[in-house]
């Protein structure tokens, strides 16, 4: 009997505490959404393809961005910030906050029609900000995966959706052509909502477009809601299959007129696009400014990766004077221009050299939105918001570059040694202009204080430019190094130093053996959770001409996907290598 009622007592004692830990919970996710008017509104632009020396204030005259670079001033311009080689990779980084070998993910960018996508059971960064009272929109590139409506933006966090599925489209008649048998062309711009895909057929130069889009969010968004903005522009990738043109500019003539000093004629259009896409930048802030949403907002720019300087969808950017371009793990393809502005960081106009990867993003932003990171499980990313916003030490001192188990390709940085593997000898040299020139007009610091965004930021925030700030912040930008005559092949170990050789034209790995093989041991700890990568064929059923000319999502849902469980990893190992950095 008395053990009866013992064991009576203890079912409801273990009932109860089940129950006050449920009310906990539920409390405290309750009190996560609550209070929204003190969440920061952030807004991130994504340019495609913009390589190191595309930006001004990296230290070029070539083509002035004064827009961007009255971010960057006022601001903090982010060094040391590494994307992956290609888009999809990149994009499935900043998303989820793990590397893109845990999904599969980090191989070869999806092509027009491919039966792959980011698996649902990751989490993405819109949805993490939903559950804090966000008002989330997408606007531009997915290229994520949309082979079934469960995948595509407006069903994966985003409230809206208007943009394109795949990698890239015209600028100007918004429609791609899949690269397998390359006769299957379609429109690929899409108006979205959760559960309602709305093909779109819209006129104009995609960047105005997206531009217009993002002014229009801005200025009927309801200020009692926090506002999360992603505006992934085309610009600057190249998008000329259909025409043979690689780059699509605006106004031919402008830009003639603007830019007659480049003599290259594709690397003046690719001026006349980039100035497109600052024109963009300085048009969205004024709008955040017109709205009082500027002052209480965050706002990152950063590049996906490398620009394309050579080859296919070239698209003549400049990586200079780092080595290597997109679709390389050398600097040029993976250490992008970045930056970050916003009123509340408490130290601005600095250059920020510490380590930072994409991933970082989700829970930087998460614990910038006032979010608990500690809900945050499993990420490879880490929380810099107090670093950003303080200017003080980062917990990350290392990072996976990544591991390319198709073409046997790897790399990792720990410290200021990189260690880098590849079979293939193509595409590590320098590409792009070094955007010097006594015919090129000198930088103005006055057009950069004169520039939209500073204007809009001088309404808002105490701090203010001066020429000489300018001056300095630029000159340590600036990434000098001597290029050798020879190039490392690397197809066995490189390894470098990048504090003292950014531009890796030394190996050293000769006399550090012990420094190869703690970089080893890194890469092969994340190899044990890599998620071999599928690249499918190009799936007929995907074709534009079975969607009345449109690219759209072609399967219901999962159940015709073969090889369906190829996602997945041993999950007591999903969170291991995120330990180490």
């Amino acid at each position: 009997m008395k053990r009866e009622k013992f064991n009576h007592i203890t079912n409801f004692s273990w009932k109860l505490s089940l129950f006050v830990l449920i009310c906990g919970c539920l409390l405290v996710k309750s009190k996560e959404v609550k209070d929204t008017s003190r969440r920061p509104n952030i807004v991130v632009i994504i340019a495609d393809d913009v390589g190191w020396n595309d930006i001004s204030f990296h230290g070029a005259d070539q083509i002035p961005t004064p827009n961007i670079d009255a971010l960057a001033y006022n601001g903090v311009i982010l060094q040391r910030h590494y994307s992956l080689p290609t888009c999809t990779p990149s994009r499935t980084a900043f998303l989820t906050g793990r590397y893109p070998i845990r999904q599969g993910m980090q191989g070869y960018p999806l092509k027009a029609g491919e039966q792959r996508a980011i698996p649902n059971k990751f989490k993405l960064l819109p949805g993490y900000l939903k559950d804090l009272g966000y008002s989330t929109h997408l606007i531009g590139k997915w290229h994520v995966g949309y082979y079934a409506p469960e995948y595509t933006p407006a069903n994966r966090g985003f409230d809206t959706f208007f943009g394109y599925y795949n990698g890239y489209i015209e600028y100007f008649n918004h429609t791609i052509t899949e690269l397998q048998y390359k006769t299957h062309t379609g429109n690929d711009l899409h108006r979205d909502r959760p559960n309602e895909l709305s093909p779109e057929f819209a006129s104009g130069y995609m960047t105005d477009l997206i531009t217009e889009e993002a002014e229009k969010v801005i200025s009927t968004h309801d200020p009692a809601k926090p506002l999360y903005l992603q505006i992934a522009h085309l610009a600057c990738h190249a998008s000329g299959l259909n025409n043979n043109d690689e780059l699509q500019v605006p106004d031919m003539e402008k830009v003639n007129t603007d830019f007659g000093y480049i003599k290259n004629i594709k690397r003046r259009k690719f001026a006349g696009v980039i100035s497109s896409l600052d024109g963009s930048v300085g048009r969205v802030v004024d709008a955040l400014q017109k709205a009082k949403l500027l002052e209480n907002s965050i706002i990152l720019f950063i590049s996906d990766n490398g620009a394309q300087t050579e080859g296919f969808l070239e698209n003549y950017g400049s990586n200079y004077p780092l080595r290597g371009m997109k679709f390389t793990m050398f600097e040029g393809g993976v250490r992008v221009p970045a930056c970050i502005f916003s009123p509340l960081i408490k130290r601005p106009s600095r250059i920020y050299n510490q380590l930072i990867h994409i991933t970082d993003w989700l829970p930087t932003l998460y614990s910038a939105a006032h979010g608990n990171v500690n809900y945050l499980k499993d990420l490879d990313g880490v929380d810099q918001w107090n670093t950003i916003k303080r200017g003080t030490r980062s917990k990350r001192n290392s990072l996976l570059v990544n591991i390319d188990n198709k073409i046997d390709e790897e790399s990792a940085i720990i410290g200021k040694y990189k260690l880098i593997k590849r079979k293939s000898t193509n595409n590590g040299n320098y590409y792009g202009d070094d955007g010097v020139d006594d015919s090129y007009p000198r930088y103005n610091a006055s057009n950069i204080m004169s520039s939209l965004v500073a204007r809009a930021i001088s309404a808002i925030s105490n701090n203010r430019l001066t020429e000489q700030k300018i001056k300095n912040l630029r000159q340590n930008t600036k990434i000098s190094c001597k290029h050798p005559t020879y190039f490392l092949n690397c197809t066995k170990n490189c390894l470098f130093n990048i504090f003292e050789d950014p531009c890796e034209t030394t190996d050293i790995s000769e006399n550090n053996p012990k420094i190869v093989a703690n970089l080893q041991n890194y890469i092969d700890v994340y190899r044990k959770v890599l998620v071999n990568q599928t690249n499918y064929p190009i799936d007929p059923a995907s074709f534009p001409k079975n969607f009345n000319g449109t690219w759209m999502p072609w399967l219901k849902d999962d159940s015709n996907l073969k090889l369906k469980n190829y996602f997945s990893c041993p999950e007591f190992l999903c969170g291991l290598p995120a330990l180490l950095v």
